[in-house]
C-alpha cells in the first residue's frame, strides 16, 4: 500500500497552519444553522474554492453532515487536469492535511474495486487536483471518527457516472448498508465568468434542477448552458445514490458569490457557490 495522500493545496486554497485552519473550519461550521429534517440527509453538495471565497458556503453543508454522525463519507469530485475513464480513488491508507491523516476506508474500496475493475489511481491527476483535498479539512473537524472514500471523476458523462453509481448501489446492497451509516458529499462550484447578473440566474437554474432531484434536468440544463456546475457528474452521482437510498427532496443551504468575498467591478470574473443537501 502506497503512502498518504499528501496535502498538495495547503497554503494555497487553505491555510497551513493547523491551528489556523482548524479554528477557521470550526467557525464556518459552528456558525450555520443545523436543519432538522425527516428523513435524515444522505447527500450534500459542497463548494471547492479557497476558503476565504466558499469557506462560508461549505460549513452549511458539513453542519448537517456533522448531525448524521456517519461511519464513511463518500466524497465525489471532478478531475481538473485529466480525462479517465470511470473514477480514481488514493491507492493509499490517508489523506494527509495540516490537521493530520484523515483515514480512507479501504475495506470499502477493495469492495469497490471488485465490483468495479476500472477503478484505479491516477497518480497526475490526483496529486495535482484540489477538488477533493479541500474537502478533507471540513471532514476533519465535522466527522472526525469518520472514514474517507475518495472518487475523483475523470470522466462526467451520465453514462460514466452511472456505471459508478450502479457499482457503489451494489456494494451497499451486498453489504447489507441501508445508509444508515453513511454519507455522500459531491464536490463542486457552480458559474464561472464575467457577469455577477450572469452567475445569479445560472445558479438559479442549478438550484431549480437539483431540487426537481432529476438527473435528466441537471445534464440537460448543463448541456444548454442555462446552468453550470464544474462537478455535475459528482452533484449527480450523489443525487441518483441519495435518490436509491429514499431521498426525494433537496433542500438549498446557501448560495454565494466570489463576488461577496472581494470588491468586484462589472466585468470581473465571478464564481458562485451553494450547498445543498438531498434528503
Amino acid at each position: 500500500m502506497s503512502t498518504p495522500r499528501p496535502a498538495t493545496q495547503a497554503g494555497k486554497f487553505y491555510s497551513a497552519h493547523a491551528g489556523n485552519l482548524r479554528t477557521e473550519v470550526a467557525t464556518y461550521v459552528g456558525s450555520a444553522p443545523v436543519r432538522s429534517v425527516i428523513p435524515a440527509p444522505w447527500g450534500f453538495v459542497a463548494p471547492h474554492a479557497g476558503y476565504s471565497f466558499s469557506g462560508q458556503t461549505a460549513g452549511h453543508a458539513y453542519s448537517q453532515v456533522r448531525e448524521r454522525k456517519p461511519q464513511t463519507v463518500f466524497v465525489f469530485a471532478p478531475s481538473h487536469y485529466a480525462s479517465f475513464p470511470l473514477a480514481s480513488t488514493w491507492d493509499g491508507p490517508a489523506y494527509l492535511t495540516p490537521l493530520g491523516q484523515y483515514p480512507i476506508d479501504t475495506e470499502m474500496v477493495a469492495r469497490l474495486r471488485k465490483v468495479l475493475p476500472g477503478l484505479r489511481s491516477e497518480d497526475f491527476a490526483e496529486r495535482q487536483e484540489h477538488s477533493l483535498e479541500v474537502q478533507i479539512p471540513f471532514l476533519q473537524v465535522a466527522c472526525p471518527r469518520a472514514r474517507l472514500v475518495p472518487l475523483l471523476i475523470g470522466d462526467q458523462d451520465w453514462q460514466n457516472v452511472q456505471k459508478l453509481t450502479s457499482g457503489i448501489l451494489r456494494v451497499l446492497d451486498e453489504t447489507g448498508e441501508a445508509g444508515e451509516h453513511l454519507a455522500f458529499v459531491a464536490s463542486s462550484d457552480a458559474y464561472h465568468g464575467h457577469s455577477l447578473d450572469a452567475c445569479k440566474a445560472s445558479d438559479g437554474h442549478l438550484a431549480e434542477a437539483l431540487a426537481s432531484m432529476e438527473v435528466s434536468r441537471l445534464y440537460r440544463d448543463i448541456q444548454s448552458g442555462d446552468a453550470m456546475a464544474c462537478g455535475y457528474g459528482p452533484i449527480a452521482a450523489v443525487m441518483e445514490i441519495s435518490r436509491h437510498l429514499g431521498a426525494r427532496r433537496a433542500t438549498i443551504l446557501h448560495r454565494a458569490t466570489s463576488a461577496e468575498a472581494v470588491a468586484c467591478r462589472p466585468g470581473d470574473y465571478v464564481v458562485g457557490y451553494l450547498s445543498v443537501m438531498f434528503h
